[in-house]
């Protein structure tokens, strides 16, 4: 009818585009808004944030000028600072609200978990096994090659519900599991009572002290812990950790995310990977954390390559979000040939 009358008009002065657009603006004075938005906090994603609050607030008539844009800006930036530098478990919430008219209240709070709290969270949520049945292939040949198992003792940090220190235990070796999660170490210790396994659980922090452990470990591992370190600090514990209790000759393997030739890590990348179980390091930083303390760099391999080649039958992939995660998809939405870091496993032996 309007486009109709505009035609018919005898001076063409007034526009269809027009009069839709100012019913539209009375169509918003009307409406009433109320909305929440929840982001995981990663201060050198802020642009993201921005231009996300900046479309939805001008969908609903209540486009921001430049200067409410920058104080939102400085309000997220700071939020979310806080929130990350609190926890890699944190977001941003942002809510919003038009009673009525185009004016738009909104406020940003923050919330965080500690690792432990969202892996026993995991707990109570998701059906076993959360992190599949087999250990993992690599790990699984590194402790093969021991002609005894017995006299082949294991260190297993972050050691989660047991995956590979029951397989070891069952094995014949003699294994220790740090465990800090306290619903992770109660499975473990159950488990190895039920099924009379010689596994010793600790359950605190691996850099919390090494006067209980053995001085001759032939083997330390960490699988899928790498992933949840914020700092080279961590890393350069580990590797400190690996040069006093290892035996002469002993190994150590753990994989982490590295960036693929070519990459060079972002902090936007860096800090969403810690928030999706996926810090990124760099080989750079690998190096200098393992520096003056007699561990070579022996070999280096894809995750994603090694278990799909070498788990049992049926047993690949271990769960259903393994492939991606492994393959960086979890922070880049990308074909995993595409994604520019990948899981790497990374053994160093001493001497």
């Amino acid at each position: 009818m309007y486009k109709r009358w505009v035609e018919q008009s005898p001076n063409g002065a007034v526009k269809y585009d027009q009069i839709r657009q100012s019913l539209t603006r009375r169509l918003h004075r009307r409406a009433v808004v109320d909305g929440r938005i929840s982001l995981p906090a990663a201060p050198g994603m802020i642009n993201e944030y921005m231009e996300m609050c900046s479309t939805i607030f001008a969908s609903v008539g209540c486009a921001f000028t430049p200067e409410q844009l920058d104080r939102l800006r400085e309000i997220l930036t700071a939020q979310a600072t806080a929130a990350y530098e609190k926890s890699p478990r944190s977001n941003i919430i942002i809510t919003y609200g038009s009673p009525v008219g185009t004016m738009l209240n909104y406020h940003v709070n923050t919330e965080w978990w500690s690792v432990e709290e969202s892996y026993n969270n995991w707990i109570a949520t998701r059906e076993p096994p959360l992190f599949g049945t087999e250990p993992d292939a690599r790990v699984w040949a590194l402790a093969s090659e021991a002609a005894d198992p017995a006299k082949f003792p294991i260190l297993d940090i972050g050691a989660g519900t047991g995956r590979n220190t029951m397989a070891l235990a069952r094995r014949g070796h003699p294994v220790d599991a740090i465990e800090p999660t306290s619903g992770f170490a109660k499975v473990m210790r159950t488990d190895a009572a039920q099924q009379n396994l010689q596994v010793k659980v600790l359950e605190r922090d691996a850099f919390t002290t090494t006067d209980d452990l053995r001085k001759d470990y032939q083997l330390i591992l960490l699988s899928e812990v790498v992933s949840d370190f914020r700092t080279t600090n961590e890393v350069r514990g580990v590797f400190e950790i690996a040069a006093r209790c290892l035996a002469q000759g002993g190994r150590l393997v753990f994989n982490t995310f590295l960036p693929k030739p070519g990459y060079a890590r972002e902090d936007g990348a860096r800090e969403l990977g810690e928030q999706f179980y996926t810090s990124i390091f760099t080989r750079d930083e690998m190096a200098t954390a393992a520096s003056g303390l007699g561990l070579r760099l022996v070999a280096d391999d894809s995750v994603y390559e090694y278990e799909k080649a070498n788990l049992p039958d049926g047993a690949w992939p271990p769960t259903s979000w393994y492939a991606d995660w492994v393959t960086g998809r979890d922070v880049f939405d990308l074909p995993p040939e595409e994604n520019p870091i990948e899981l790497r496993w990374l053994v160093y032996q001493k001497g």
